[in-house]
């Protein structure tokens, strides 16, 4: 790959971006789950609270039955008795169902925030106490379940969440039948009142009745996402706040000496001017030895670098020197070789002129002259003279001079 390409590669994250985003990711996602998980707790406190207010209602009211049947109704029954026909009916005080029922609608009036208590049953003997297709299958489930005694849960209704609580009510006893049995054998004054048609052939041992409770849950929730909410910008200043302060620590203690050792490095790495160099220590223990390791390293490549040159100096000497020696040696060897050369020339010459002059040569037994291969008789002088390099000087040996100068003493020595 070529520097260009290189330099046209996108460059990765750094990673002070890489931890920076990261540490915000999980500030959110904590502080997300700190808020979903007050909003649930919330929630889930709002219904205990409803749950607690329902028992609240409930225990009222089966107080008030409980009245009815225990201290009012005896009581005003014996001083009625005397003087009341038997068909005589009074709701207001001979019903604790319907005191508890006109008891709600005071209450209701004066309490407009959605709380609902309701003694429904299937075929009611009051149309106001007419069960709901959900009563009503709860109602039906009773009489199959007879172990079934409660049933809560959350119900939109009208785009508003409630906690419903549906109890089991009122068993048909055998006492109870006298007015729910047929219209001829109940009071002639309640089935004037009621009408002949509701809340008549019961059996003994059906579950008739429930207690159906509603407690609005839209003002608590709404309380649970305001309190989330404000939750949210308080976590969210709190977080902003810390990421502020991390970022500032880590830039300042871990990323400004990180990119500190980073210069440095690019310095040394493109100039060894830069290099045996130094950083100022840092305060983190990590970075501080980091730093120490760095410093090492910086000197002792410098020092390497320094020795370094030394020994290529002085290799180069060496090696200029080796140099020089060879030259001559190269020179003197070219020389000898020229010498020699030459020598071998001449000896071949010589050779070649030994091999001329070797041999049977015919030679004149008078005056010396020798005979050529051409035939010719040519002085000893000139035939030498003409195969080989010897040149010929006269003289006179000593037997000769005595001969021909015998009255001159040349050769005194030879006495």
């Amino acid at each position: 790959m070529t520097m260009e390409a290189q330099k046209r590669q996108k460059k990765p994250t750094s990673i002070s971006t890489r931890l920076f985003v990261v540490i915000g990711i999980c500030f959110f996602v904590a502080g997300s789950i700190i808020v979903f998980l007050l909003n649930y707790q919330m929630k889930q406190q709002a219904l205990i609270e409803a749950e607690s207010k329902a028992r609240i209602m409930l225990d009222r009211n089966l107080a008030t039955h409980t009245y009815f049947t225990h201290q009012l109704k005896p009581k005003l029954f014996k001083l009625t008795d005397p003087i009341s026909p038997d068909e005589y009916f009074e709701p207001v005080w001979m019903s604790s169902t319907y005191a508890v029922r006109e008891m709600d609608k005071y209450f209701r009036s004066l309490n407009p925030a959605g709380y609902y208590y309701k003694e429904c049953a299937i075929n009611a003997r009051s149309p106001e106490n007419e069960a709901d297709a959900y009563e009503m299958e709860f109602l039906k489930e009773l009489n199959v379940n007879p172990e079934l005694i409660k049933h809560s849960g959350i119900r939109l209704i009208d785009n508003n969440p409630y906690f419903v609580v549906l109890r089991r009510g009122e068993v048909m006893e055998e006492a109870c039948l006298r007015c729910h049995s047929t219209p001829d054998k109940a009071p002639e004054g309640l089935v004037r009142f009621y009408g002949p048609k509701r809340s008549f052939d019961r059996s003994v041992g059906d579950v008739v009745s429930a207690v159906s409770i509603r407690v609005p849950l839209s003002v608590a929730y709404a309380e649970a996402n305001r309190i989330s909410l404000r939750l949210s910008g308080m976590l969210l200043g709190l977080l902003l706040t810390l990421f502020g302060v991390q970022y500032w620590f880590s830039k300042r203690f871990m990323f400004a000496p990180l990119s500190m050792v980073q210069e440095k490095a690019l310095q040394i790495s493109s100039s060894d001017a830069h290099l045996g160099e130094e950083i100022p220590l840092p305060s983190g223990r990590e970075l501080n030895d980091l730093a120490i390791a760095f410093n090492s390293m910086s000197k002792s490549l410098r020092n390497h670098l320094d020795n370094l040159e030394k020994l290529v100096e002085k290799r180069t000497v060496e090696l200029s020197k080796t140099n020089i020696e060879l030259e001559k040696e190269i020179t003197e060897h070219k020389r000898t070789e020229e010498i020699l050369q030459q020598e071998s020339k001449k000896l071949k010459k010589t050779m070649a002129e030994v091999k001329i002059l070797s041999g049977m040569l015919p030679i004149c037994a008078n005056c010396k002259k020798v005979r050529d291969d051409e035939g010719y008789w040519n002085q000893i002088e000139s035939y030498i003279s003409t195969h080989s390099e010897a040149k010929f000087s006269h003289g006179i040996c000593p037997d000769c001079a005595k001969k021909l100068y015998p009255e001159f003493d040349l050769y005194p020595e030879t006495k």
